[in-house]
């Protein structure tokens, strides 16, 4: 399967995904599609000519053969870094088998995940010995793993997760960056994390996510060694999440639960040390005082950037947290693995409250949120200077590829976005689907408007007639957490179907249920859609309630804003918040439409959609779907699937 053996990348694609496809002979009804030879051909020219390539590849393309086979050609050791855990188990499980059965029988590959996901031997030695009795089911789940290790060679904890263990449980036999103890560790010659390192640096094709890639970028660049063998590639699959995971990777985040977790942690393996439980002590009234203020400063909930002012004022609290935790790492027993490791995480969170306390303006922004306790952020405004820094100026062979990434056929913002070098190319390959067919939108005549009391009286009156044609079999999706209560609370004794609602239970055990429980209703957040796939009629129809823009006081929105205005003369609503929008309305009729016999309707309960001038743009980029403001015309699109 040379690469080398033509120039002619058309030519060289055609053979491999053309009609005499070696593939034909382990896939059904095989059909060569010209989207996938185009894409193939254009990534096994970036591998080649080692220039970055940004490509949209419409659902149905078949992206990620059209990505996997130059990428095995290539001979070259390759990342494929995806979005999410579904993708990863797919390339894993269903595409990288089948390229090795067909052309490849040789192909060496390896999935490697974040350390949280492998059991820790050290610490779960340590429970095994002294059981938490507080730990919920501690004693059976304990059996549990025992039994599992005798057969487990990964130690890979997905392949017991959901079976009885508690997330409470797991964190204890688990190690985060932070309380691994590395190159220190006693059991590290027994380590599952190192030996599925080991195996990723032997394999070909290295199977990762975006959240392992970016940390690993972060270690390097710091000179704190690395979490991925030395690759010559990478493809990111899903790469319209990569801004988001980008912005995490390259900020800072403490808050109380980092800080308990590093006080627990000191008095758990370190239970004799009187001097270090007293600088503990001093250190948890330190952080009380601060995360205190940050509360009261919150209010009620959500996201706050924090101004000049406000950082002075919490400066004293933030400033005699630092010398607590400065003198909890002096304090610590020298020459123990574990203390030692201890004193460095104390010395990083005073390092990261430091840098957290001065953000500079048009490059980074200091912000703080109370959902899910409170926390302290430093975020980067924008993540192309250190991509830059860390990846683009070491490596070309980089391909970026999701189904959904330029909002009106233009991939230039999210080149900007992602601050990719000017000699990236670009690349559209449109779905094989027929949208026009398969697809319908709906907009009602009239609703009150978004901000209005009466709103999510009205969406619920909607969404109770959509799902009475629809036969359930749908996601309904707001904007705020705020809607999603008071809709699906007004809906609750009211729908003949299945109600699933968000936080109920976890994300997938979620997805299960709406898919078991089929015809069944889902009300979640507008970002729950990111990464699910459900093909079939299951999922038959997309509720959105608003219009899917960023609140504009988010402190990462408004900081892009402000820097896009300032900088550029460029509106922040026009050249952000629009584009974003549109691309999530696009991915949400993409969830609808994942084989060729799929049909869906897409309904948007905001009139702004054909009132405002920016409507005109949403709907130019869901065309060729038709709209309609009929639910007559929705009854017969449902009638039609019948028919058909």
């Amino acid at each position: 399967m040379s690469q080398s053996s033509t120039n002619d990348d058309q030519a060289w694609a055609e053979t491999w995904l053309g009609a005499d496809s070696p593939l034909a002979e382990f896939i059904p009804a095989y059909a060569p599609r010209q989207g996938q030879v185009d894409m193939a051909a254009a990534v096994n020219q970036a591998l080649r000519q080692q220039t970055p390539l940004v490509v949209e590849a419409g659902t149905g393309t078949g992206k990620t053969l059209a990505y996997l086979l130059p990428a095995v050609a290539s001979g070259l050791k390759v990342v494929v870094s995806t979005g999410t855990r579904t993708l990863q188990d797919q390339i894993n499980l269903k595409e990288l088998p089948l390229v090795q059965r067909g052309l490849a029988p040789e192909l060496k590959w390896a999935v490697l995940k974040g350390r949280t996901n492998y059991l820790c031997q050290r610490r779960y030695l340590g429970l095994a010995a002294q059981p938490d009795l507080s730990l919920p089911g501690a004693g059976t789940a304990l059996a549990r793993l025992n039994a599992w290790l005798e057969d487990s060679e990964s130690g890979d904890l997905d392949e017991v997760r959901g079976q009885g263990l508690h997330d409470a449980f797991l964190a204890e036999v688990t190690s985060n960056s932070e309380q691994c103890l590395g190159g220190r560790c006693p059991t590290r010659e027994h380590c599952f994390l190192m030996e599925a390192r080991r195996r990723a640096a032997e394999a070909d094709i290295v199977v990762v996510n975006h959240h392992l890639f970016l940390a690993d970028l972060v270690l390097k660049a710091g000179g704190h060694g690395e979490a991925l063998p030395r690759y010559q590639a990478v493809v990111f699959d899903e790469a319209h999440l990569l801004p988001e995971v980008a912005t995490a990777a390259f900020g800072v985040g403490l808050g109380a639960q980092r800080l308990s977790l590093l006080l627990r942690d000191v008095l758990k393996e370190l239970p004799r040390e009187a001097e270090a439980a007293a600088a503990a002590g001093a250190v948890e009234a330190a952080g009380k005082a601060l995360f205190n203020r940050l509360r009261k400063l919150l209010g009620p909930g959500g996201r706050v950037t924090l101004s000049p002012e406000q950082l002075e004022r919490l400066a004293p609290a933030s400033s005699a947290l630092r010398e607590a935790l400065g003198e909890m790492a002096k304090a610590l027993p020298k020459g123990k693995e574990a203390a030692e490791a201890l004193a460095d995480r104390a010395q990083a969170l005073a390092r990261d409250l430091e840098a957290a306390a001065q953000p500079v303006p048009g490059h980074s922004v200091a912000w703080a949120e109370s959902r899910g306790g409170v926390r302290l952020h430093l975020s980067p405004v924008e993540v192309g200077p250190h991509l830059q820094q860390a990846l683009y100026g070491h490596l070309g062979r980089l391909v970026f590829t999701s189904a959904t990434l330029a909002p009106l056929d233009d991939l230039t913002p999210f080149c900007a976005r992602l601050g990719l070098p000017s000699e990236t190319r670009q690349k559209i390959v449109a779905s094989p689907f027929d949208p026009a067919s398969q697809a319908l939108l709906y907009v009602p005549r009239k609703m009150p408007p978004p901000n209005s009391e009466a709103f999510p009286r009205a969406v619920a009156t909607q969404v109770r007639e959509l799902l009475a044609h629809s036969r359930g079999r749908a996601f309904v999706l707001f904007t705020s957490h705020r809607n999603l209560k008071e809709v699906s609370g007004l809906l609750a004794d009211e729908l003949p179907f299945p109600m699933l609602v968000q936080g109920q239970a976890p994300r997938l055990e979620l997805l299960k249920r709406f898919v078991d429980q089929s015809p069944s209703v889902l009300f979640a957040t507008a970002s729950f859609w990111q990464g699910v796939d459900v093909p079939g009629p299951a999922l038959s129809a997309v509720i959105v309630d608003k219009l899917p823009f960023a609140p504009p006081d988010d402190p990462l929105v408004a900081a892009r804003c402000q820097r896009l205005e300032e900088e550029d003369g460029k509106s922040g609503f026009a050249h952000l918040l629009l584009p974003e929008a549109i691309l999530s309305l696009k991915q949400g009729l993409g969830r609808l439409l994942r084989t060729p016999s799929d049909r869906g309707l897409l309904a948007v309960l905001d009139v702004r959609l054909v009132s405002k001038g920016y409507g005109k743009r949403f709907l130019k980029a869901l065309a060729p779907v038709p709209l309609t403001h009929n639910l007559e015309d929705v009854a017969r699109f449902f009638e039609g699937e019948e028919a058909g």
